[in-house]
């Protein structure tokens, strides 16, 4: 049975990127022997007869060497926004994997134009030469080609997420808002609390998504008037999913809070902090999008949302099929490449 290695963002505690590699342990774990690169902070994969390998440590060539194809499962990880140590980290693994001879192939992934000139440099040399880039949006296929990454290796695609399902049941009558907000250089997050004033006078329930721990670190600036009228799920919470899903409306910074309103059909205001936010928002032609806390226009949007409230879910929910339609066939010809070894 062929063997299949994930290497991402896994085990740090951030629900996308755990959603992500459920979908590829989803997709894949009947038909493959399948093993991770993760933190040994997450022990679930093992559980499930995935093959762990501790992504900082030399497992990472133990991993590399077992595996007949090394995959990136999904993400923005080549970005050196945050820092350049993860950048390198993942350009270090493609590496590897290239030297012993592996194939690699890069899944749902999203890139934005890296800060550093020489960090690009280093990620049009290692692209050009893995075998396949299947991308989330056309942003990134259009910043890869400017970057001088062969368009051959290029496919558009869409978040890995889309092929999961929810078992959870639209509520059209909920009045409950959520709100996913995370750290970002820039933002004042004081700012969204005459926002929440508001929008508190209108809706019945508040939830704060934390989809990683240091979100949670957010919601602490929100003031002690609203915060008791607000709950916090974290992301270990078991009934996340369901709290989410009961949810009318969304205001999220977090991309996969804006994958998951799109496939429980919630409309959504996005905050796009980076160009991933933004750039999926445009693939799926969703104008609710802004890149600040203008209180004057989420509550337009809000209102607007509201007006024609069924229009949005139902546009939604065909938004979903289609992403969901296209991930399949890529995964399809994914699999199609990796037969032919």
């Amino acid at each position: 049975m062929l063997k299949l290695l994930f290497f991402g963002y896994y085990g740090e505690g951030n629900l996308g990127d755990d959603l992500l590699l459920k979908s590829l342990i989803t997709v894949f774990g009947d038909k493959y022997n399948l093993g991770v690169l993760t933190n040994r902070s997450d022990r679930k994969q093992q559980q499930k007869g995935i093959r762990e390998f501790y992504k900082f440590s030399t497992d990472v060539f133990k991993g590399v060497r077992w595996a007949d194809v090394v995959v990136g499962g999904g993400g923005g990880i080549f970005q050196d926004k945050t820092s350049s140590r993860s950048f390198y980290y993942y350009i270090f693994v493609l590496f590897l994997s290239l030297l012993f001879g592996k194939r690699v192939y890069l899944l749902g992934q999203s890139f934005s134009p890296l800060e550093s000139k020489i960090n690009e440099v280093f990620l049009r040399v290692f692209l050009n030469r893995i075998e396949k880039i299947y991308v989330r949006d056309s942003f990134s296929k259009e910043y890869l080609v400017k970057l001088g990454v062969k368009p051959e290796k290029i496919v558009l695609s869409a978040d890995l997420v889309f092929l999961l399902d929810f078992p959870f049941e639209l509520k059209n009558n909920s009045r409950a808002v959520g709100i996913s907000l995370r750290e970002w250089r820039g933002f004042k997050f004081e700012e969204f609390n005459p926002i929440l004033e508001n929008l508190i006078q209108k809706y019945g329930e508040f939830y704060f998504f934390s989809f990683q721990d240091k979100d949670s670190q957010i919601y602490e600036l929100i003031e002690n008037d609203f915060k008791s009228k607000i709950r916090l799920i974290n992301p270990t919470d078991l009934e996340f999913l369901s709290y989410f899903s009961s949810c009318r409306l969304f205001i999220g910074m977090r991309l996969h809070s804006c994958i998951l309103s799109v496939l429980l059909g919630i409309p959504f205001i996005a905050i796009s902090y980076d160009e991933k936010v933004e750039a999926f928002c445009y693939e799926i032609d969703w104008k609710f999008v802004i890149k600040d806390f203008s209180q004057d226009k989420i509550l337009c949007y809000v209102n607007e949302i509201e007006e024609d409230y069924q229009y949005y879910r139902n546009y939604l929910l065909s938004k979903r099929e289609s992403l969901r339609k296209k991930i399949r066939e890529d995964i399809l010809d994914f699999e199609r490449e990796i037969c032919r070894l």
